[in-house]
C-alpha cells in the first residue's frame, strides 16, 4: 500500500451542513476540544446543567481509548479499525500515535459519519500508515470493502468502537453490527465503551435526550443490557465490563463521574477469544 492511499481521505457522506451541532464536534466539546461550534457547546451547557459530572465522564472515556489501544498493541495486534472515530483533539495522542508507541509498522483505518471528521480531522488523522473514511459504520459492507486490502483480513484487528453503540437504536440490532466486523477477519480485540442510563432517574434520562436530541438520538442502556447486547460469549481483558475511569488506570486521583457513566471494557473475539480463555484457566485445569 503505497502512502498516497494510505493518507487519503474518502467521503460517502453528504458535505459538512450549516451550524448545526454535530456528535463530533459536541463531543469534542464536552471534553475540551479546539474544534467545536457555539451551538455545539449550547448542547454541551444544557446536558451539564443536569448532569454536572459530564465532562469529567466524557473525559475518563477518552482517556480510557489510549489505554485500550496500548493493552491490545502489546499483545501483538498491528492493525487497526477505529469506528466512529471522532475529532482528534490536539495534545491527545491519536490510535495511531499509541499504536506505534508499541509496533512502528501499526496502521489505522479511521471511519466516521461526521463531514467534520474529514474536514478538521484530516490533518491530525491522514498521515502515513493511517486511512480516513467518510461513511456510515453502520454500513458494515462498504466499510469492509474500503478497508480491504489497507487492513489485512486475514490476521487479527483491533476494532475501536468507543461512545458509538448507544447512537444504534435496538432494532438496528447494533450487537450484531460489531460482531459482523469481528467476523471480517479470524480475530481480535474490541476497544468498547457505551452510555449507561440505569444509575439516572426517568426524569434526568428524558431531559438529558432531549437536550441531546438537537445532535442525534441517543440511547443509552442499562449496565446488564450493554453486557448482553454488546459481550455476550466474549471473554474480556481484566478488570472486565467497567467504569471507563477505572479501566486500568494508573491515575492515584479516581474522577469524580458522578452517576454519568460510561461503561468500558476489551473484550476478545475468535483466535485471541481462544487464546484469552486460555490464559485464563487455572494452571493444571483439564
Amino acid at each position: 500500500m503505497d502512502s498516497r492511499r494510505a493518507t487519503q481521505v474518502t467521503s460517502t457522506g453528504p458535505g459538512i451542513p450549516g451550524d448545526a451541532p454535530s456528535i463530533a464536534r459536541v463531543y469534542d466539546a464536552v471534553t475540551k476540544g479546539k474544534d467545536n461550534r457555539a451551538s455545539d457547546r449550547d448542547v454541551v451547557k444544557a446536558m451539564t446543567k443536569i448532569a454536572p459530572e459530564l465532562p469529567e465522564a466524557a473525559r475518563a472515556n477518552l482517556e480510557f481509548v489510549p489505554r485500550g489501544v496500548e493493552a491490545v498493541s502489546e499483545l501483538g495486534v498491528t492493525q487497526w479499525l477505529n469506528l466512529g472515530c471522532g475529532l482528534p483533539q490536539v495534545g491527545e495522542e491519536t490510535t495511531l500515535e499509541t499504536a506505534r508507541r508499541i509496533h512502528s509498522n501499526a496502521r489505522v483505518a479511521y471511519v466516521d459519519n461526521d463531514p467534520s471528521v474529514a474536514i478538521f480531522g484530516r490533518a491530525l488523522l491522514a498521515v502515513e500508515g493511517a486511512t480516513v473514511l467518510e461513511a456510515d459504520a453502520r454500513d458494515v459492507d462498504t466499510v469492509l470493502a474500503h478497508v480491504r486490502g489497507f487492513l489485512d483480513l486475514r490476521r487479527p484487528v483491533g476494532i475501536v468502537a468507543t461512545a458509538l453503540a448507544h447512537f444504534w437504536p435496538d432494532e438496528q440490532k447494533p450487537g450484531d453490527i460489531l460482531r459482523r466486523y469481528m467476523a471480517a477477519f479470524p480475530g481480535g480485540y474490541l476497544v468498547f465503551s457505551h452510555a449507561r442510563d440505569d444509575l439516572l432517574t426517568a426524569d434526568e434520562r428524558d431531559r438529558l435526550l432531549t437536550a441531546y436530541k438537537r445532535t442525534a438520538d441517543i440511547y443509552p442502556r442499562p449496565f446488564d443490557t450493554i453486557r448482553s447486547m454488546f459481550l455476550d460469549g466474549l471473554p474480556l481483558l481484566e478488570p472486565g465490563l467497567v467504569e471507563a475511569s477505572t479501566w486500568r488506570s494508573t491515575d492515584p486521583i479516581a474522577r469524580d463521574v458522578g452517576r454519568a457513566h460510561f461503561l468500558a471494557a476489551v473484550a476478545a473475539f475468535g483466535s485471541c477469544a481462544e487464546q484469552t480463555v486460555k490464559e485464563k484457566e487455572p494452571e493444571g485445569a483439564a
